[in-house]
């Protein structure tokens, strides 16, 4: 079984506390062990708080109801998502991204993960019957502490407010072929095939 797990980075902040969705938890989505750090190898040692990776470079600058950019931190294919399971003959092309609004000072709606989508140069040859070109789902915004201690149960669902001046994290993720080869992929605004970012390194992870 593949576990996701949280990976940390931005100043700690403070989210709404609206009601989360029936999402994995954000932290460690879909199915992971505890983010706990385990006892000091001493008595007077401390746990090392776990951080998240610094965020790939450039953002993806998105222009809907609500201004706001995506920057990818992590890429993985996985086949086991409890959440969202794959259909057979697919995996899934999962994103940890870092969201906030553009401009910063402003709250925005959270965004819907179908904004997005996962392209590559073979997506039309081998996602012929597949929800090519746009994301599944995700799971719920989190601030950082959120992402790395609290899973889900305090993020900000669809349609929720991500505050102004705050960083948030969420997985999201699209179904491709279990044999798609996955070179040269891109995150796009939806619909677009040339508003993207590159994705980067991917860890198959099964």
């Amino acid at each position: 079984m593949t576990a996701l797990t949280a990976c940390g980075g931005d100043t700690p902040s403070t989210a709404d506390g609206d009601r989360p969705s029936a999402k994995p938890s954000a932290s460690s989505p879909p199915d992971s062990p505890s983010m706990s750090t385990g006892p000091g190898k001493n008595a007077t040692d401390q746990p090392t708080r776990p951080t998240i990776p610094p965020a790939r470079k450039p953002a993806l600058h998105v222009k809907a109801n609500y201004t706001y950019k995506v920057r990818i931190i992590a890429a993985r294919t996985v086949v086991d998502l409890p959440a969202d399971p794959p259909p057979a003959g697919t995996k899934a092309m999962t994103l940890l991204l870092r969201v906030e609004a553009d401009p910063p000072n402003r709250s925005i709606q959270a965004p819907v993960a179908q904004e997005l989508a996962i392209n590559y140069p073979r997506l039309k040859t081998d996602d012929p019957n597949l929800n090519g070109g746009m994301l599944e789902d995700g799971t719920d915004h989190m601030t950082e502490d959120q992402f790395l201690f609290s899973g889900s149960t305090d993020g900000v669902p669809m349609f929720g407010t991500l505050r102004a001046n705050t960083v948030y994290y969420r997985w999201v993720w699209q179904f491709v072929p279990e044999k798609a080869d996955l070179t040269g992929a891109t995150l796009c605004k939806n619909l677009s095939e040339d508003d993207c970012i590159p994705i980067g390194a991917i860890e198959d992870t099964f």
